[in-house]
């Protein structure tokens, strides 16, 4: 039997108002069997998935924060992972006056 392996892309990111969400279309999932349990077929197709969310986040500049990353379900092995900006601090409680 040959060996099965299960690749995700994951796209995250913190949208202007600081809401956490995934990008539209994501998580994907790339399964060996559905590429004739060609392992390395359905790895390629994950990375450039992943490639496509890079791409598809370096065209927005109003997020505070993106993260996009490829890894191997099997043994949760990243293969890729991208990250851009950071989330917005939030004011001291103690600096903020009625």
């Amino acid at each position: 039997m040959a060996k099965r392996e299960i690749f995700e892309v994951v796209a995250k990111i913190v949208d202007a108002n600081g809401t956490f969400n995934a990008l539209s279309g994501y998580p994907k999932t790339f399964d060996s069997r559905s590429y004739g349990n060609d392992v390395a077929k359905a790895q390629q197709r994950a990375i450039g998935e992943w490639h496509n969310a890079l791409g598809a986040m370096s065209v927005v500049d109003s997020r505070q924060c993106q993260v996009a990353f490829v890894y191997r379900v099997s043994d949760g092995i990243v293969l890729g992972c991208e990250h851009v900006g950071a989330i917005a601090d939030l004011p001291d409680p103690e600096e903020v006056s009625d």
